[in-house]
């Protein structure tokens, strides 16, 4: 059975593909169902990411007044690819919270494991560890294992933090993963982490305003078979739920600390 046949069942399909709006009924979803939501991880660790899920998305709405856009989008099993543009360090606390009760499996630098408390910390999140020079089949083959299991996997194609805001130019490598891993890709758009945590400041601003969108689903039948074009693709939709985050952020009266540039 291909993992496409295996989300079809209530996965990806179910959860309305390209054309479920953000407002759509959420699928029935069980948070105890651990096998369904992430099979073969071992319930402990589950129970963990859950806890620190609850104490991060608290923190998220107190200090950023947290928004998420979408959540009835987010497959409720089977094997996915969650692709995400990168604004600053807390991009994957912030997607771990936009994925309801999936746990993801992040794609993260190398150098970002050099701080052992740090590394500790990623691990028992079960995040891999990505080479920055590129062509790391070890950390690719190991996102195959985790989307051959069933399990998601979490990656930014943009391969580092934005400088501004903006949405940055795609890999090649997800074009690679997204065509040997034949699963369905979930789109998220961040806006407001940029400025309480832009590139060059040691530690986050206290205050903001964050928000993230889950996207359309796009199966794997359906992208374009030009690399290039697929990352094009991607990236045109990514840009979308970023820009009609930054839109709905600034009719509540969110004003950006810095303009994104814009992107071709």
């Amino acid at each position: 059975m291909s993992a496409v046949d295996a989300v079809a069942g209530g996965g990806a399909g179910a959860t309305g593909g390209a054309g479920a709006g953000p407002n759509a009924v959420a699928p029935t979803r069980h948070r105890f169902q651990f096998a369904r939501r992430c099979p073969g991880r071992p319930v402990a660790k589950m129970i963990w990411f859950d806890l620190s899920e609850a104490f991060c998305r608290t923190v998220l709405k107190l200090c950023y007044r947290f928004r998420i856009t979408g959540e009835s989008r987010v497959p409720a099993h089977g094997p996915c690819i969650f692709v995400s543009n990168h604004q600053s360090y807390l991009d994957p606390v912030i997607n771990g919270c936009a994925v309801v009760d999936r746990q993801l499996t992040a794609m993260a630098k190398e150098s970002l494991f050099a701080f052992k408390p740090f590394a500790w910390l990623m691990r028992s999140y079960g995040a891999i560890s990505l080479k920055e020079d590129g062509g790391d089949l070890a950390a690719f083959r190991a996102a195959l294992s985790e989307l051959k299991a069933g399990r998601t996997v979490l990656i930014y194609p943009e391969g580092t933090r934005s400088p501004d805001g903006g949405v940055e130019p795609f890999l090649q490598g997800i074009s690679l993963l997204v065509r040997r891993a034949g699963v369905p890709v979930v789109l998220l758009g961040i806006e407001g982490a940029h400025d309480v945590w832009p590139r060059g400041r040691r530690f986050p601003r206290m205050f903001g305003r964050i928000e993230v969108e889950v996207g359309e689903t796009l199966l794997p039948e359906s992208l374009p078979r030009d690399d290039a074009a697929l990352r094009t693709l991607l990236r045109a939709k990514v840009m979308e739920l970023v820009a009609r985050r930054g839109a709905a952020m600034r009719r509540a009266g969110w004003r950006p600390r810095r303009s994104h540039k814009e992107s071709p």
